[in-house]
């Protein structure tokens, strides 16, 4: 055998190239492996994005069998599934690249927030055409389990499915944050002095109508984050918007 250096380099990589190397499961025995299953191992585990929530679709899970990082129906869907009609799977509290490290770290937080009320699109890990774009509704714990959760969810748009033993890679669309407080202030009896707690916690725009809900200006003081005065040149009843 010549020494390794005098080999030429392959730029032309195909899925069945081969490198020997160690396989530390099998007694460190020497063994080949191919570009096409270190890139899967690579995929499955992002190794690369750590970000990834990526999940194997499991058709026939039961509460016997579930595994790890996996995506499964109760009661078990056959065949594949469309997109359209999911508003309701179980997930595993560990994607598979959590479970992937040396101590499995549960993820399922995020399941809660910020994902609840956000908008997540699910793809096919290996075709970005089969997708589905969901409002993700709620996140509780599936009873009888300790690591598995049902997920319900609103169909939006999608095209194509779940297939079993296939990848799908689950991403934050759209984060809804938590709306924008908001005070409506009622003056019930004519004031050229209005003193109003709104307990926003912040400095507010404020817009002013009386009872005709006619636009009235007035000079604004912010008290503090949680009270403001307004003065009128002249007295009258009405309502003050806070936002």
């Amino acid at each position: 055998m010549a020494r390794i250096s005098t080999y030429p380099i392959d730029t032309n990589l195909v899925a069945t190239d081969k490198w020997i190397g160690t396989d530390a499961n099998s007694n460190r025995a020497t063994k080949n492996f191919t570009l096409e299953n270190v890139a899967n191992w690579i995929n499955s585990t992002s190794s690369v994005d750590s970000q990834t929530l990526r999940y194997t679709y499991q058709a026939e899970a039961t509460n016997l069998n579930r595994m790890r990082g996996s995506i499964s129906f109760v009661p078990v869907q056959v065949g594949s599934v469309p997109f359209s009609t999911i508003t309701e799977w179980t997930l595993s509290s560990y994607s598979l690249k959590s479970i992937a490290k040396a101590i499995p770290i549960d993820i399922s937080g995020f399941y809660s927030a910020p994902l609840i009320d956000s908008y997540v699109i699910v793809t096919n890990a290996k075709d970005i055409s089969e997708y589905g774009i969901f409002l993700w509704d709620s996140a509780v714990l599936k009873v009888g389990t300790t690591e598995f959760w049902d997920i319900g969810l609103t169909p939006i748009i999608s095209s194509g499915g779940l297939e079993d033993t296939k990848d799908y890679l689950v991403s934050l669309l759209t984060y809804k944050p938590t709306p924008d407080k908001t005070f409506v202030f009622t003056q019930a009896v004519p004031g050229t002095v209005w003193d109003i707690t709104h307990n926003l916690d912040k400095f507010p725009s404020v817009s002013v109508v009386n009872n005709n809900n006619i636009v009235i200006n007035g000079e604004v003081t912010y008290i503090d984050k949680d009270n403001v005065q307004l003065n009128f040149s002249a007295g009258f009843a009405g309502k003050a918007y806070l936002n």
